[in-house]
C-alpha cells in the first residue's frame, strides 16, 4: 500500500485488517514476515521519536484525560520536540496556539476534557496529533459513535488539515464519509486489497457488494 499526501482512506468490513495497517505504520505493532518503509526507511529502525514525526496515530478507542485540561492535552503532542526537562518553549506554545485557532477550539482550551462532548473531545484528539508536526495523521474510525452533526464537523476539520499539507489516512466503516473526506481510497478485506483509486471512482454499488459480499444492496446505498 502507497500513501500520498492526497487524503487516503482504507474502507473493508470488521476484521479486515484497517486498524492493523494503521499501527503497522505508525510503529505500534511489528511486522510478523514482511517490513514497513516509509521514505526508504524500515519503520522498526526508526526510534519513537523519529517515527512520531512522521506519523501521529489517533485511535478510535476512548480515552481517559485524568482532568487534564485542553490545552494541556494538546500540548502532550509536543513531546517529541521537548527538551530534557520537558519545558515548553515559546516556538511549541506558538504551534499549539496556531493548531487550537485552526481547529477552532480557542473557548474550549481552558476546559476540562471530560466536560466535552464526543465530537469536543475528537476534535481535541486530532489537535493533539497536528502540533506533533507529523508528515501523515492515521486516524482510525474517527467518526465511530459520533452523531451526523459531529461527523460534519470533523470532516470540516480534516478538511483544514488537508489543506495545511499534512496526509491524511483514514480508516472507516462508513463509506460516505470516506468518500468526502478523502481523494483516493482503498478497499480491503481478509488483508487483502480487492480495489484501489478515486474514492469516488471506486466506491460504488458493485464494489461495495463483492467487499462485503452482498448479492443486493438498497436504493439508498450510493
Amino acid at each position: 500500500m502507497e500513501i500520498s499526501d492526497l487524503p487516503t482512506g482504507v474502507v473493508g468490513p470488521n476484521g479486515s485488517g484497517k486498524t492493523t495497517i494503521l499501527k503497522l505504520l505508525g510503529g505500534l505493532l511489528k511486522p510478523p514476515n514482511n517490513k514497513v518503509f516509509i521514505d526508504d526507511k524500515d519503520v522498526n529502525t526508526l526510534n519513537s521519536n523519529q517515527l512520531s514525526k512522521i506519523f501521529a496515530y489517533v485511535s478510535q478507542d476512548n480515552e481517559y484525560t485524568l482532568g487534564f485540561s485542553v490545552e494541556e492535552i494538546i500540548e502532550m503532542g509536543r513531546y517529541p520536540y521537548l527538551g530534557s526537562f520537558s519545558f515548553v518553549s515559546k516556538n511549541d506554545q506558538l504551534i499549539i496556539d496556531k493548531t487550537i485557532e485552526v481547529l477552532g477550539l480557542e473557548k474550549l482550551r481552558s476546559f476540562n476534557t471530560d466536560e466535552l462532548s464526543s465530537g469536543e473531545k475528537q476534535k481535541v484528539r486530532i489537535a493533539r496529533a497536528l502540533v506533533q508536526e507529523p508528515q501523515f495523521i492515521l486516524l482510525d474510525e474517527p467518526t465511530s459513535n459520533l452523531d451526523l452533526a459531529n461527523k460534519i464537523l470533523i470532516l470540516d476539520v480534516l478538511k483544514n488539515i488537508s489543506d495545511l499539507g499534512v496526509g491524511l489516512l483514514i480508516t472507516s466503516h462508513d463509506l460516505e464519509f470516506i468518500k468526502q473526506a478523502s481523494d483516493n481510497a482503498y478497499m480491503i478485506k481478509n488483508g487483502e486489497i480487492l480495489n484501489r483509486g478515486s474514492s469516488k471512482d471506486i466506491i460504488v454499488r458493485e464494489n461495495i457488494k463483492q467487499l462485503f459480499g452482498l448479492t443486493t444492496l438498497p436504493e439508498w446505498v450510493s
